[in-house]
């Protein structure tokens, strides 16, 4: 199912050139792709803590029960990248846990789980292009909740979330494997209800640094939302 097709940036060395692009819903057997696209950007991070990855076979099992991947291919129909989205439901797994939504909106949730853009083809906006995709996909299908986690150290990807709508409900340790207590990854719980958007008339506001987790949960605590960011002084504007 094609989404939308149009024209990139690509690096070439030092360079930049144009190269034209499809969106559409991947197959799954199409799947390996995705996890060796996942795989070769991780390799390149260097701080490993930015990007959970998924397995190809939690992949496969999500997208048998209905999860769906949103795939960019380029000109030579190769992945260059992916936004893949899951509707966990009643599971443990729904993020809706976290906020304290109720039960009642868990079937409504949809997960924003993972998007990984090849080096070669960032900076063309492709998180906000596949995140708008999302939102007009899944209201159709009658949901009514966009969540997802995204790490503190990942300032581009905490910055296109929050401007596209999502707001910091909650800063947890996620992803521990049960072998330690102390090994999970400190993530943002951004949420956001697809419609109707509300008005926020905020009566307290608060600016802290990215990386000051005590006193955003301190802040999270008090009933206080993660609001907008500053990119530039990596400050978070929280309000109440």
């Amino acid at each position: 199912m094609e989404l939308k097709r149009g024209i990139l940036n690509k690096r070439n060395g030092e360079n930049m050139v144009k190269d034209s692009y499809i969106m559409r819903l991947i197959h799954i057997e199409e799947l390996k792709e995705v996890v060796l696209l996942q795989n070769f950007v991780y390799e390149n991070l260097s701080n490993k803590q930015i990007l959970y990855t998924d397995s190809y076979d939690e992949m496969r099992t999500d997208m048998e029960l209905g999860a769906k991947v949103i795939g960019i291919f380029n000109s030579n129909n190769q992945l260059i990248g992916y936004r893949y989205i899951a509707f966990p439901g009643l599971s443990n797994r729904n993020l809706g846990n976290d906020i304290h939504l109720p039960e009642s909106e868990f079937e409504k949730v949809v997960h924003l789980e993972t998007t990984v853009v090849h080096p070669d083809y960032r900076g063309n906006n492709l998180q906000s292009m596949t995140l708008q995709e999302v939102i007009r996909l899944t209201k159709n299908l009658g949901y009514k909740h966009l969540m997802c986690t995204v790490s503190p150290f990942n300032l581009f990807s905490l910055f296109n979330n929050m401007k596209n709508g999502l707001k910091i409900k909650a800063l947890k340790e996620k992803y521990q494997t049960g072998k330690d207590i102390n090994d999970g990854l400190y993530r943002f719980i951004l949420h956001r209800e697809l419609e109707p958007i509300k008005t926020i008339q905020p009566i307290q506001s608060f600016s802290v640094s990215l990386d000051d987790f005590k006193a955003q949960e301190y802040l999270i605590n008090e009933g206080f939302i993660g609001f907008s960011l500053f990119k530039e002084n990596k400050l978070l504007n929280y309000i109440r």
